[in-house]
């Protein structure tokens, strides 16, 4: 505890000169989608498939400080969303204590590393099914700094090759863990794999149109610039 009060003092003894600026975002950005098992089921019973998404941001330029402040995953028009088959767990449970939710909103888990002024934070993710079509996810960690906020997404329907998107906005908690100190998520893995105890799935593959799945994400920084990316992932039916 006392090495990160005294690291939080630091770095905002350091943020003081640069409060408020944040630098143009030039960015690799990608995202990678793995679907297992690929072999599709059908509109009536869809496949049970773990979904895992892992978005990575690359600074072109190591000095620039930004973060990012929204994203939309497109997922392909053959995956199928269950969220009203499962409990859910609001956004005020899951940051006060997540042993609160009901059992059988956990839905997912994964890992995320963030950065600002040269410190690197390894971080969880904890995913819960809101409400309304929601997705909470439970950002946690420790060092450098303490980290705990949720990323709310919201399910929706998408068009063209992809049938629902997935919003999301970044807590300004996160994009700014300390004042004039921007926090970089220069990775972000999630993998959904639950299924209800009758076996309904929360992600589940009804189909493959032409022997590939269309996933894509549209990212905006703190600065309003903007990256996208694609990814195609392999299916039979």
């Amino acid at each position: 505890m006392r090495k990160s009060a005294l690291l939080a003092t630091a770095l905002s003894v350091v943020a003081v000169p640069v409060a408020g600026v944040a630098y143009a975002a030039t960015v690799d950005q990608s995202i990678d989608v793995t679907v297992s098992p690929s072999k599709a089921g059908t509109a009536k019973k869809p496949a049970a498939v773990k979904l895992k998404v892992d978005i990575k941001t690359k600074k072109k330029v190591a000095s620039e400080t930004f973060a990012t402040r929204s994203a939309v995953i497109s997922f392909d028009k053959n995956l199928v969303f269950n969220p009203s088959s499962f409990a859910t767990c609001t956004q005020a449970t899951v940051q006060a204590n997540e042993a609160g939710c009901a059992k059988g909103s956990k839905v997912g888990s994964g890992t995320a590393v963030g950065e600002a002024l040269g410190q690197v934070a390894n971080l969880k993710v904890s995913a819960f099914n809101g409400p309304k079509s929601t997705l909470n996810l439970h950002v946690t960690g420790s060092a450098p700094l303490a980290i705990d906020s949720v990323i709310v997404g919201k399910l929706g329907k998408a068009s063209g090759k992809y049938g629902t998107k997935l919003t999301v906005t970044i807590p300004t908690t996160l994009q700014q863990p300390l004042p004039g100190v921007f926090a970089t998520l220069t990775s972000f893995v999630t993998t959904i794999d639950k299924k209800t105890s009758k076996g309904k799935p929360y992600v589940g593959l009804k189909g493959c149109s032409g022997g590939k799945l269309a996933f894509k994400g549209d990212f905006v920084f703190s600065d309003g610039t903007k990256a996208s990316a694609t990814d195609s992932v392999a299916c039979k039916k």
